[in-house]
């Protein structure tokens, strides 16, 4: 594959990065630092083994992709049983995800050749997905050398991450040629991809990567006995509520309680071990109250039904049609529990402006109508009122739904790609 005449300036500036990173990291191993083992990954000295057998190698070029790429892993990894897979990301993880034993991480490797090298030498990876537009042309056009076959996914457009990159004359055009399959997010995103070099019969659209929603499970009688006690009463959920929400929480039941005297609360605390000392307070204020642990199910009288069984957000979400998620009321806040959760069950979703790690997926349900936000217990009162109207939750619920599900096309295409580049490898 020849060099356009971009890579090699391009090339020449990663070495000179490259050098001083070497230095630094002579420094920080000299000072005994800790961030030694992060930035030989840098330089492609990896501290992980490569596994037997065919490696997938996921590529994340911004943090907006991290999420959906996880989420990809995961299912990558139960689709390719015989496959590990590698995650690469330009720097630390934003989210903090578990790992299953076939799912690796480290950071990428400086866009050079002695560090691509070493990163591609060591990984030997069978197969690549590249998710956003923020490209390195060494190691992809390395990668693509190596005989790596290379997809490019969550395209929204041209590529423009690398500094200075458009006055490199064909590095963007011989970039995207490295790649056997791009899908882009959109029309207008194709449309771009292909003015900038790339193949058209190798683009196509497959929307945008998106995390996908992890369905909390419950137990089939319980929701179907419970959902028969219930079927009279409007039911709302207020899930993982900090303490410092339940207040809030409880101020717009109250609201909401004069206008409809059978509204059902099932508030789960973010901590289960404060069911216990917040039911003794509310009933103290003269609320009726009971406890999952210990009553099992609410009685027609009851409140604010405390769920503090861990494990059955799943039962809650299928059982009520209005969500609101705690750890969200502050913009501080660590941003509770994802919203894909409801969402793909049915639920419509209230929230406050502190987001946490979810915020690219509350910005999607923004933009489909399918969230409402709230600032405060006068707010979520006032939205918790309007969803007492079936059609306007069901509307809300159903948006949520679309929007859970929305990047379920994409996945099944790459994992589609991985499939054929792995059992073609002999993986």
């Amino acid at each position: 594959m020849a060099r356009p005449p971009g890579l090699i300036l391009h090339l020449a500036l990663g070495a000179l990065r490259a050098r001083l990173a070497r230095r630094a990291l002579a420094s920080e191993i000299a000072a005994g630092g800790p961030g030694a083992v992060r930035l030989a990954e840098r330089l492609g000295q990896p501290g992980l083994s490569r596994p037997e057998g065919a490696l997938v190698w996921l590529h994340a070029a911004g943090g907006a992709q991290e999420a959906g790429l996880w989420g990809l892993a995961r299912r990558a990894a139960e689709a390719l049983p015989r496959a590990s897979i590698l995650i690469t990301t330009a720097g630390r993880p934003t989210l903090s995800h578990p790992g299953t034993g076939k799912i690796l991480h480290q950071l990428a490797p400086l866009d050079e050749p002695r560090a691509v090298s070493a990163f591609l030498e060591h990984w030997r990876p069978t197969t690549g997905i590249w998710a956003g537009t923020a490209l390195r042309p060494a190691l992809i056009h390395a990668a693509a050398r190596a005989g790596i076959a290379m997809a490019l996914i969550d395209a929204t457009g041209a590529p423009s991450a690398v500094r200075g990159w458009r006055r490199w004359t064909g590095l963007g055009t011989a970039t995207l040629r490295c790649f056997d399959e791009i899908l882009a997010t959109d029309a207008g995103a194709a449309a771009g991809l292909v003015a900038a070099g790339a193949p058209a019969g190798r683009v196509s659209i497959a929307g945008p990567l998106a995390e996908e929603a992890l369905t909390p499970p419950a137990n089939p009688r319980e929701r179907d006995a419970l959902g028969a006690a219930l079927r009279a009463r409007p039911v709302w959920f207020a899930v993982a509520v900090p303490e410092g929400e339940e207040a809030t929480v409880l101020a717009a039941h109250r609201a909401v309680l004069a206008l409809a005297h059978r509204l059902l609360l099932i508030l789960s605390p973010e901590d289960p071990a404060r069911a216990a000392p917040l039911a003794a307070a509310l009933r103290a204020e003269g609320w009726s109250v009971a406890l999952r642990s210990e009553e099992g199910e609410p009685e027609p009288t009851t409140e604010v039904f405390l769920a503090d069984v861990e494990g059955e957000q799943g039962l809650w979400y299928r059982l009520a049609p209005v969500t609101f998620m705690g750890g969200t009321f502050s913009p501080g806040a660590g941003g509770g529990r994802s919203p894909l959760e409801p969402a793909a069950l049915g639920s419509a979703i209230l929230h406050g402006p502190g987001f946490g790690p979810h915020a690219g997926a509350y910005a999607r349900f923004a933009a489909a109508g399918a969230a409402r936000g709230v600032t405060g217990a006068e707010s979520l009162g006032a939205a918790l009122a309007d969803l007492l109207s079936p059609d306007l939750t069901a509307q809300m619920a159903h948006a949520a739904w679309r929007v859970s599900t929305g990047g379920a096309d994409l996945n099944d295409r790459v994992l589609a790609f991985l499939r054929a580049a792995v059992n073609g490898g002999g993986g």
